[in-house]
């Protein structure tokens, strides 16, 4: 190595260190944020309160047990909020930032298989979509699906959607494989993982379907990262105008679980859930994951990736790949459908996977965090709620109470606008896409149902319960 290049080479070494610094400092920026935002807003309230509305409180002193429930609440909700929440942002900016280096592409054989258990109706859009990518890409395909002992006519279906697109794509070769009982999610996967040609396998769920440019976009993610899968972007849809109410409140939930959260994620290899609209797998791993374990939880998406982060395989996330997914449209299959993946969630981290909290891995962090801020935080959360009406009742003075609940109303309200507005840019490249953000006041009885849901799935956890998939069949 000649002078000049040795020079070049600790020139870059330079940079990337400062760069690394500079991306550590950002990560103080939101904490500093929220000390200052826990500072000093108590005092900006209280002077609205009274120079605004007109009223001034009574010098009262207030019970102990009362300062340090007001206090825990508020200081538990600024920097989880603005500390934590723009910590993840940070992560998420980064590495949507990042700079990929593409590899000589690689165009392996994949094979899609689709689980499909009583879709008649569904089914035949999901195969075609996924004709459509295998036209886009390079490389050969197969779609393989497996009926998983339908009482309907979803057998049926998937044969005529895939003999109908295979007239216009003859080179796209295509099956249906059935089992004769109800055999689970799991064991549907892997049917069809063992019969797979492809050096890559694409697991999707049969409501689900995916952009035309999906599976070139998580190619080549694995090849020029090296990972063992890869997921994407996920799209909450009716199928229809998408104007359901329940709709619209998961696809804000979804910008900010995935369009900042899971990015956040990706930033240290700490991904840990390939869900079932939108994955894809190196075969050989994915196959021996299946044959060797039996799948123990109602989450099997959640349980095959934690098995790969266990054995140390690289999972990723690609947010150009976009899948949509058909999402519950009522209150009752919302609730079956949280049961069923957060009791699932606590089952894997707490039994299945306890031994991935206490390795020194970034995915281990991220594991106590969901298991602290939304379990945990659940109970919080209910306490802050029922506890309300003793907070007003003990309050020294019970109106100038109500005045700093208004103000800290608006308060969460702002805050919940801005990580909205970030999250809709991230997950659609747009402040405000289909005028999500004219929902945030609504999006809390979402919020609300998901607070309740792990409330109830900590309280069945304790007594023995780890979930069925039967009423999640009912839900989804």
């Amino acid at each position: 190595m000649g002078k000049r290049e040795r020079q070049m080479g600790f020139e870059s070494g330079i940079k990337k260190s400062e760069t690394l610094k500079l991306q550590y400092l950002l990560f103080c920026v939101p904490f500093i944020l929220a000390f200052v935002s826990w500072q000093w807003f108590p005092l900006f309230a209280e002077f609205i309160i009274i120079y605004g509305f007109g009223y001034v409180p009574a010098l009262q002193p207030a019970r102990l047990l009362w300062r340090i429930s007001v206090w825990f609440l508020y200081t538990w909700y600024t920097f989880l909020s603005i500390g934590v929440g723009g910590s993840f942002i940070v992560a998420a900016w980064i590495w949507k930032r990042r700079k990929i280096k593409r590899e000589k592409e690689r165009h392996p054989m994949v094979s899609f298989i689709i689980p499909a258990y009583n879709e008649e109706k569904r089914v035949s859009r999901c195969i075609a979509s996924l004709f459509k990518c295998a036209a886009q890409y390079p490389g050969y395909s197969e779609i393989i699906a497996v009926d998983d002992g339908s009482t309907d006519y979803a057998y049926e279906a998937a044969w005529a959607a895939i003999k109908e697109n295979q007239g216009r794509w003859p080179y796209v070769a295509g099956k249906v494989v059935r089992h004769m009982t109800n055999l689970g999610m799991a064991e549907a996967v892997r049917t069809g993982v063992n019969k797979a040609m492809g050096e890559v396998i694409g697991v999707v769920d049969a409501d689900s379907w995916w952009d035309s440019s999906t599976l070139s976009e998580l190619v080549n993610h694995m090849n020029a990262n090296g990972k063992a899968a890869v997921t994407g972007y996920i799209h909450p849809s009716d199928g229809k105008d998408e104007r359901n109410l329940y709709i619209i409140f998961q696809q804000q939930e979804y910008s900010q679980a995935l369009g900042v959260f899971r990015c956040a994620q990706s930033l240290k290899n700490a991904v840990f859930i390939v869900p079932g609209p939108v994955g894809l797998h190196r075969a050989d791993m994915l196959r021996e994951i299946l044959n060797q374990k039996n799948m123990r939880s109602v989450t099997e998406d959640f349980e095959i990736t934690l098995e790969m982060q266990k054995r140390g395989f690289g999972v990723s996330y690609e947010d150009q790949a976009r899948s949509s997914t058909i999402a519950p449209m009522s209150l009752g299959k919302i609730w079956n459908q949280r049961l069923r993946w957060f009791m699932g969630g606590l089952h894997n981290m707490l039994s299945i996977y306890r031994d991935m909290l206490f390795r020194k891995r970034w995915v281990s962090l991220l594991l106590w965090y969901s298991l602290i801020v939304e379990y945990f935080g659940a109970i919080v959360e209910i306490v802050a709620v029922l506890g309300i009406p003793l907070l007003f009742w003990f309050a020294p003075d019970r109106t100038f109470f109500l005045y700093n609940m208004l103000m800290f109303l608006l308060f969460v309200m702002v805050v919940a606008t801005i990580h909205q507005a970030i999250a809709i840019k991230f997950a659609y490249n747009h402040f405000n896409h289909r005028r999500l953000l004219l929902y945030v006041p609504l999006y809390l009885a979402l919020r609300f149902i998901n607070i309740c849901a792990r409330f109830v799935c900590l309280i069945k956890y304790s007594r023995g319960e780890r979930g069925s998939w039967r009423k999640g069949r009912a839900a989804t």
